[in-house]
C-alpha cells in the first residue's frame, strides 16, 4: 500500500506545473462541494403549520346503555292464563284489559286464604279501636298529674306525685305502642289479602299507558304472584316461555318509549365539569356509522362506589330519537365541557414552558424565533392561543433531522416527551373532542 502511494507521489511530481495546478483545483471543487453536501445533510428539517382560527373543544367520554320508562306487569293469581287481549307492539291506555287468569287453587285453599283475610281484618279493626281508649286514658293520667295534690317538685319522694307521674308515662307508652301495633295488623291485612286475591279468578289492566314489550307467556300458560311489580327505568329480563309455563313473574312490560335516554356513569373527577344543557354527541354500537345528538338532562347528586371507584349517573336525552333504538342497547357519548369558537389554536405539544412562561418557535424570514403566547382552554389535543399569535403565523411543529442513514422526526421541545408533528396547518373544523 506504501509503495502505491509512494510511485502516484513520484508521478504527480513528474507532470508538469499546469497539471499539477489541475488536479489539485479539481480535488478542491470535490472536496468543496462534498464537504457542503454532507454538512447540508446534517440541517434540521422544519414540520411546520399555519396558525388559522377554529374550535376548540374540551369534552368528556362516558359509556352506558340507552333506557325507557317501563312498569313490568306481573299476575295477582297463581294460574293459568285463558285469555291474552294484547300483543308485543300494541299499543295500550291506563285500565285497558291485558290478559285474564284461572285460578288453580283447590276450594280448600280458597276456604283457608279467606278466612286468613277475615282474621286479619279483624285484628286491625281491633288494634285501631283500642287506640282511642288508650288515648282517653293518656288524657285522663296526663290531667290527674297536672291537676294533683302531689308536690310538683319532682326532688321530693312525695309518693301521689310518684305515682301520678308514672301513670301519665305509662299511658302514653302504650298509646305509642299500640301505633306500632296497628302499623303491623295492617301489614298482615295486605298480606292476607293479596294470599286471597293468587286463588281467585283475575283479569289484569295495564296500570299505565303504554307500549307492550317483552310478552312472555301464551294462553294455556302457568303465570304465579310476584312480589316485584313495579316500575324500572332500566330495560326489562327477557325470560323465555312456552305453551305450558313461565319461567319468569314479569308476564309482559308497559314501556314509554317516547322518552328514551342514555344513562351514562361519570367518574367523580369528570363529574364537576358537567351540567344540565351541555351538548353530547351519542354513538351507539347498534348503529356505528351514525351519530346523535343529545344534551345532558340531569346528573345524580349521590354517587355510587363499586371496588372503591365512585360514580355518577348521567342522563342524557335525544334531540329526536332514531328510529329502532331500544331500551338495553350499548351507548358512548362525548359531552362538551367547553367550547370556544373563532379563535386560535394550535397543537398542545408545540407548547413549551419555562419558568411559568409558555411560548412557541415561529419560523419568519427563514429563522426560528421564540415567541411567549398566553394560552385559554385546552383540549386533548388542542390550546387555544389567547395572545402572541397572529392568524397566519408559521409554527414549528416538529424537527426532522436528516442524515446519510435516513431522516429522524422529533417534536423540537425536548421537555414534552416528543412532540405530534403535522403539516400543512391547521384544518378549519372543530378542535378537541372530535
Amino acid at each position: 500500500m506504501k509503495s502505491f502511494f509512494k510511485k502516484i507521489i513520484l508521478k504527480f511530481l513528474q507532470l508538469s506545473l499546469k497539471k499539477k495546478l489541475a488536479i489539485v483545483l479539481i480535488l478542491g471543487v470535490v472536496l468543496f462541494f462534498g464537504s457542503k453536501r454532507f454538512t447540508n445533510n446534517q440541517q434540521p428539517q422544519y414540520q411546520t403549520a399555519q396558525v388559522e382560527k377554529g374550535s376548540v373543544i374540551v369534552a368528556v367520554s362516558e359509556t352506558g346503555t340507552v333506557i325507557g320508562s317501563q312498569t313490568n306487569v306481573t299476575s295477582p293469581t297463581n294460574g293459568i292464563i285463558v285469555e291474552l287481549y294484547v300483543k308485543n307492539g300494541d299499543s295500550v291506555s291506563s285500565s285497558q284489559k291485558l290478559f285474564k287468569v284461572k285460578s288453580t287453587a283447590t276450594p280448600q285453599e280458597k276456604a283457608a286464604a279467606y278466612a286468613s283475610y277475615l282474621s286479619s281484618q279483624n285484628t286491625l279493626t281491633a288494634a285501631q279501636a283500642k287506640i282511642n281508649a288508650l288515648q282517653s286514658a293518656l288524657f285522663k293520667a296526663n290531667q290527674t298529674f297536672v291537676n294533683g295534690k302531689g308536690t310538683a317538685n319532682p326532688i321530693t319522694d312525695d309518693p301521689t306525685y310518684v305515682q301520678q307521674k308514672a301513670d301519665w308515662q305509662q299511658a302514653e307508652a302504650d298509646y305509642k305502642n299500640q301505633g306500632a301495633v296497628i302499623v303491623q295488623a295492617q301489614a298482615a291485612l295486605n298480606s292476607a289479602s293479596l294470599a286471597y286475591q293468587a286463588t281467585q279468578d283475575s283479569v289484569v289492566t295495564a296500570p299505565i299507558a303504554g307500549t307492550i314489550a317483552n310478552l312472555s307467556a301464551t294462553i294455556g300458560g302457568n303465570v304465579s304472584v310476584s312480589s316485584g311489580n313495579g316500575t324500572s327505568s332500566s330495560s326489562s329480563t327477557t325470560s323465555s316461555s312456552t305453551s305450558s309455563s313461565s319461567s319468569n313473574s314479569t308476564v309482559l312490560v308497559i314501556g314509554d318509549f317516547s322518552a328514551l335516554q342514555v344513562k351514562v356513569s361519570a367518574s367523580e373527577v369528570d363529574v364537576p365539569k358537567l351540567h344540565t344543557g351541555q351538548k353530547a354527541t351519542i354513538s351507539l354500537d347498534a348503529f356505528p356509522n351514525q351519530t346523535f345528538v343529545g344534551t345532558v338532562a340531569n346528573i345524580d347528586t349521590i354517587g355510587t362506589s363499586a371496588s372503591g371507584v365512585v360514580t355518577y349517573n348521567v342522563f342524557l336525552t335525544f334531540a329526536t330519537i332514531p328510529s329502532g333504538v331500544r331500551p338495553g342497547m350499548t351507548a358512548s357519548s362525548i359531552i362538551q365541557t367547553q367550547r370556544h369558537d373563532d379563535v386560535l389554536a394550535i397543537l398542545s405539544s408545540a407548547i413549551q414552558t419555562n419558568n411559568g412562561q409558555s411560548f412557541v418557535r415561529v419560523l419568519k424570514n427563514g429563522k426560528i424565533t421564540e415567541v411567549p403566547v398566553e394560552t385559554g382552554i385546552s383540549s386533548d389535543t388542542d390550546t387555544e392561543i389567547t395572545s402572541g399569535l397572529s392568524e397566519g403565523d408559521t409554527v414549528v411543529t416538529s424537527v426532522a433531522a436528516s442524515s446519510r442513514t435516513g431522516t429522524q422526526s422529533s417534536s423540537p421541545f425536548s421537555s414534552f416527551g416528543g412532540g405530534r408533528g403535522f403539516g400543512g396547518g391547521f384544518s378549519g373544523g372543530s378542535r378537541g373532542g372530535r
